[in-house]
């Protein structure tokens, strides 16, 4: 994820964007020509069984790159330190690491409280939800912003963040080349990053959580599902969709005004399942601690209506915004520029890059299933699917009268 809103560019972008392709550092390192021709400095390293030497020698030379700001915490320091080690763990995460050193990138990495974070018991486990990371582009260098609670919560799955966000977000920021700040409309921006962070995650045996079997079944309608995630995703546009967005922000307009109104059918959802746990529990006499991870569930959705609100109401201002600057005479310059910038070889590159990388994650989950990766439902616990059987029944037959 990224602070530096797109919305906030376009006006730059309006004044030029050239069609080049990537830098060369970039362009030499994804064609495999500095680092991997068996005789680069990191060959050793960034291979799937590389020696601990040799993957310590690069995690040391990665660190220079890095600037660590732990506000004077010893253990905000070790807790990012340790992360990084791990990281490198996955050779995925050794590889892309030696392409940002060969390309002199820098970072600023940090651990902060992000607001609208909070910890959620799910299935009895207590869990990071809300934004786990984020980068700012617009600093120089690029400033990667960790959530504090991977402190105590979640940390293999920060650490795909780290890589998300490092070795995506951070490393693009400053190998873009002349395609210049076009590069952040793209959707394969952000489909580069979470690349990244899936495979560092899945080398490192992390369970795969529902979204990349969500992306995996059809990376399309995943990336379009997205963009009612947040203000970001809602204004990002394929190399297609550059070339006309006016049609797509309209469309998206009216899915965030149909999901906002939708939200007050959610919560009187909720609360009727509030009441029908309520009822089994008094009512019927069954036994409250089997519904507990259910009640977690409910109050956690419930929870999250406010934040919903809040990014649904952003996405329609944006969208608004964009779409009134489109008619603007910068509005029409920008429109010129990013439809130039769509048929930049950069792009091309990129969307290749993605696909092998999309192809070696489907390589790494061969064999498994979203079932069979799952943890275990807590013993004791009803179910989703027998809550609704039971209400079911209720509905049929209840000789209490159902809930009141």
């Amino acid at each position: 994820m990224k602070l530096f809103l797109l919305l906030a560019l376009a006006p730059l972008l309006a004044a030029a964007v050239p069609a080049r392709a990537v830098s060369s550092v970039e362009g030499a390192v994804e064609d495999g020509a500095v680092l991997f021709d068996g005789s680069g400095r990191y060959a050793k390293a960034v291979s799937p069984d590389a020696a601990p030497e040799d993957r310590a020698r690069l995690l040391a030379d990665f660190k220079k790159q890095v600037t660590i700001n732990d506000h004077g915490n010893p253990a905000e320091r070790e807790a990012l330190d340790s992360m990084l080690a791990r990281m490198m763990e996955s050779p995925s995460a050794r590889e892309v690491a030696a392409r940002f050193i060969a390309a002199d990138a820098r970072v600023e990495l940090t651990l902060e409280d992000i607001p609208g974070s909070t910890i959620a018991t799910v299935d009895g486990k207590k869990t990071l939800w809300g934004t786990r990371g984020l980068t700012e582009t617009n600093k120089v260098p690029p400033r990667v912003v960790l959530n504090k609670f991977f402190m105590q919560y979640d940390r293999d799955y920060g650490i795909g963040t780290l890589a998300h966000e490092t070795l995506g977000h951070a490393l693009e920021a400053q190998t873009s080349g002349d395609v210049g700040r076009a590069y952040l409309y793209n959707t394969n921006e952000e489909e580069n990053a979470r690349m990244i962070g899936w495979l560092v995650r899945t080398e490192l045996e992390v369970k795969p959580e529902p979204e990349i079997w969500q992306y995996m079944e059809s990376p399309e309608a995943n990336r379009e599902s997205l963009k009612m995630a947040s203000v970001y995703y809602a204004l990002t546009l394929t190399s297609e969709e550059m070339k006309d967005p006016a049609p797509q922000y309209t469309k998206r307009l009216a899915a965030a005004e149909k999901s906002l109104k939708g939200l007050d059918g959610k919560v009187e959802k909720y609360e009727e399942w509030k009441k029908l746990l309520a009822h089994f529990v008094n009512d019927h006499k069954m036994d409250a601690a089997s519904f507990q991870s259910r009640k977690d569930d409910i109050e956690n959705a419930l929870k999250a209506i406010p934040s919903s609100k809040k990014n649904f109401e952003g996405i329609k201002k944006a969208l608004q915004g964009q779409l009134t600057f489109f008619g603007t005479e910068n509005g029409k310059q920008y429109l010129a520029a990013l439809a130039v910038a769509s048929e930049d070889e950069y792009f091309r590159k990129k969307d290749a890059v993605i696909l092998e990388r999309r192809e070696r994650l489907a390589g790494l989950l061969q064999g498994t299933t979203q079932a069979s990766t799952a943890p275990p439902p807590p013993a004791g616990q009803i179910t989703w699917a027998q809550f609704t059987e039971l209400v079911k029944k209720d509905k049929e037959s209840c000789p209490f009268g159902g809930p009141k």
